[in-house]
């Protein structure tokens, strides 16, 4: 609704609730403070704040390293979103060899959790292939840029494929 100093303020107060109370109760509110603080994050990218939205992504991945460290199948998806996060905030700041290796980690998360559940994770794959694609793009990779480009667009022809068998098949 256009609201978004006010929408800042939120999320922060948000995120500095769930900072007090994950200080007493890490293993309850850890994953709810690196929720916000990845929200934090996307609030402050967009309206121009990239030095603080770097540091509030940076905090939101270490504690979603941590909790991935102790159950990945829970916490991996997280993690590889919030990395991509990471990579176009990185990108913004010029920073495009750091964004390219936080892309590539992500999507090596994603492909392994499409390999299990495609139909979850291969439209946060296709995404993560684009945000690839234009960190190669930004580096002279073209010829890279473009087989992930390709990529991108098959996988997405395979979802949307597989979307119309499933609702024909109910």
């Amino acid at each position: 609704m256009g609201h978004q100093e006010a929408a800042l303020l939120a999320i922060e107060e948000a995120t500095e609730l769930y900072r007090q109370l994950a200080a007493d109760q890490p293993a309850a509110f850890n994953p709810d403070l690196a929720d916000s603080l990845n929200n934090l994050s996307n609030r402050l990218s967009n309206l121009g704040h990239q030095g603080e939205a770097l540091r509030a992504i940076e905090e939101a991945i270490e504690l979603r390293r941590q909790l991935a460290a102790d159950q990945p199948a829970a916490f991996n998806p997280d993690l590889a979103s919030s990395l991509n996060n990471l990579s176009l905030c990185l990108s913004k700041l010029g920073c495009q060899e750091e964004a390219l290796l936080a892309i590539e980690e992500a999507i090596e998360l994603l492909r392994q959790l499409a390999d299990v559940r495609p139909a979850v994770f291969n439209t946060l794959l296709v995404k993560s292939l684009k945000i690839l694609s234009n960190c190669l793009s930004s580096l002279s990779h073209l010829e890279e840029a473009s087989v992930a480009t390709e990529e991108a667009i098959q996988l997405s022809q395979g979802s949307t494929a597989e979307h119309s068998t499933m609702l024909r098949s109910k």
